[in-house]
């Protein structure tokens, strides 16, 4: 479940925000109502508890200890998320060899680290033909 605030615009597909999905995303002001409905619909398809004690305390300690306390640091790490951010968005798309259609980051990845593509960037539909 992943929670925002309400000065964020969700852009994925409403299905997420649907209970009975595995993917709930939801405003802040909308969690604690999303958590027990999850609660009760998982207490009656599922009579024994998911996660024991344990599997909980160790959740929680996880969380805990990733939390960013120390308002300086906290600063820094919003900074550096915010630069990451922008440079992404200044990053120019790559674009297939072949058709020159634009693709993500991760296709354009995974062309480059593969012999078989000599360095080039292919699309998913031309990286099946190169593959042949």
């Amino acid at each position: 479940m992943v929670s925002f605030t309400k000065r964020s615009t969700f852009k994925v597909d409403l299905d997420y925000r649907k209970i009975a999905s595995n993917e709930i995303i939801v405003y802040d002001i909308e969690l604690s109502e999303f958590i027990h409905r999850k609660v009760s619909v998982l207490k009656i398809h599922h009579k024994e508890p998911l996660l024991s004690e344990s599997d909980i305390l160790t959740i929680f300690n996880a969380f805990s200890k990733g939390n960013i306390t120390d308002p300086k640091a906290r600063e820094d790490h919003n900074r550096l998320l915010i630069t990451h951010v922008s440079e992404k968005k200044t990053i120019t798309s790559s674009t297939c060899l072949v058709c020159n259609k634009p693709v993500s980051d991760k296709v354009k990845a995974y062309c480059l680290s593969n012999d078989r593509f000599k360095g080039k960037i292919y699309c998913y539909d031309h990286q099946k033909i190169v593959q042949k």
